[in-house]
């Protein structure tokens, strides 16, 4: 997996990056199966809000995720929750056309 972070209003620091990337790399591998992914993470503050957007680009498509919210910390949770549904749902989708296919 390859990482780029973006901080915009905010002072990114390599322990902040390196959360991130582990919760991603131990929540989102089952679904990647060892194959690449480029993952955009773009933090911003605004006024007391914290925006976090994700862009994962692997397994042939794009899964976006953005949330706003007042704290940082959660926000990467509930991010890397919804990516999770969107690429279960994905993987989903793909066994029904297997099954459907044979």
């Amino acid at each position: 997996m390859q990482f780029s972070f973006t901080f915009r209003q905010f002072e990114g620091t390599d322990a902040l990056k390196d959360l991130i990337r582990t919760r991603m790399e131990s929540r989102l591998e089952k679904f990647l199966d060892g194959r690449e992914a480029d993952i955009r993470v773009t933090i911003a503050t605004e006024k007391s809000w914290t925006l976090m957007d994700v862009i994962v680009n692997a397994l042939g498509e794009v899964f976006k995720c953005s949330e706003k919210t007042t704290d940082l910390y959660p926000t990467i949770d509930v991010v890397i929750d919804k990516l999770e549904r969107q690429m279960l749902r994905r993987k989903n989708r793909v066994r029904e056309r297997k099954r459907r296919a044979g």
